[in-house]
């Protein structure tokens, strides 16, 4: 979100929409992995490319969030940015039929937190019902 004494600009309206989109798939797919690594499942329920994209561009948003370009329901820091980095790298691993880290849950539950704030559970039980129509529609043999 802009700052409230922010004018918006097409671009930064652009921007704006992009972050919104980018951060609630990225929390959806951190759901899906994350509960079906919890319950798990074989299928982790996500296509890697779809992840892999989704999680590079929310980096991307956090950034410009850590730059003052955006605003959320909490401050994002470089913290948070390195967490979601690292994040990323490790439900890639599980995608692709790598090892699925215990560090992976606690670190998605901290990254939801950090993109949603104290909202982050009723935001990521939404966001995860969209990821999974998304992810569908595009890969429709991913398992969702």
């Amino acid at each position: 979100m802009p700052h409230p004494d922010q004018i918006l600009t097409e671009d930064l309206e652009d921007l704006l929409d992009w972050a919104t989109m980018t951060k609630l798939y990225a929390v959806g797919y951190i759901r899906i992995v994350a509960d079906a690594i919890e319950r798990g499942d074989a299928d982790l329920q996500v296509d890697p490319v779809a992840w892999e994209n989704t999680l590079l561009a929310v980096e991307g948003a956090m950034v410009e969030q850590v730059r003052g370009r955006l605003h959320g329901p909490r401050p994002i820091t470089v913290e948070d940015v390195e967490r979601m980095r690292r994040l990323g790298g490790l439900g890639s691993a599980a995608l692709s039929g790598g090892e699925r880290s215990p560090e992976l849950c606690p670190l998605a539950l901290q990254c939801m937190e950090s993109l949603f704030g104290a909202d982050w559970k009723r935001a990521s039980r939404e966001a995860a019902f969209y990821a999974r129509a998304l992810n569908q529609e595009f890969h429709p043999g991913s398992g969702t």
